[in-house]
């Protein structure tokens, strides 16, 4: 069962933009503040499904959606007057070198189109290492401005621990 079998090409690049906006849509409504993680995941999913559809493309390379010209067929040498009993063999032989020729010419044509598509995920890439060093700067950046109001709020319990204590010794509190 083929399910892009009824899919163009162009379909199935207007399919891939789909994807990548349907996963920036979502990760940006499920992420709210995270716009760096948003970006880099759509070129991820753009990427992954550009390659995707390059391999499909290779993987059916006998396909009318790249034009492959007329297939080849091989003349009849069966129906030759005389000794066309002893060529049917020949002609088997024949028609399988053709089918091979067809299937050659078939993958030939269906090069370009998945070139495109992986021309498409090469773009994809370019674009996720600048956001991918991005996402790590803000993600580093964060961190450090949590462990820095960690240290604030940690020096402000201790400040609080020793004021408890002045005030334990200040009433005469036992000391546990």
């Amino acid at each position: 069962m083929d399910i892009l079998a009824g899919i163009s090409i162009g379909g199935l690049q207007t399919l891939i933009w789909s994807l990548a906006l349907g996963t920036a849509l979502l990760l940006r409504f499920w992420y709210p503040r995270k716009l760096h993680w948003t970006a880099l995941g759509a070129a991820g999913v753009f990427v992954a499904a550009s390659v995707g559809a390059g391999i499909y493309v290779l993987a059916n390379p006998i396909d009318p959606r790249w034009p492959a010209g007329a297939p080849l067929s091989a003349p009849s040498l069966s129906a030759t007057p005389l000794v066309g009993d002893y060529l049917k063999r020949l002609d088997s032989l024949m028609a399988n070198v053709v089918g091979g020729v067809n299937d050659l010419r078939g993958f030939q044509q269906a090069v370009p189109v998945a070139l495109d598509f992986f021309t498409m995920a090469g773009w994809g890439c370019l674009a996720a290492v600048p956001l991918g060093i991005y996402a790590l700067w803000a993600s580093y950046r964060e961190q450090r401005c949590r462990r820095m109001e960690f240290a604030r709020y940690k020096s402000a319990v201790e400040e609080l621990q020793q004021q408890l204590r002045d005030v334990q010794r200040f009433v005469n509190y036992p000391d546990r």
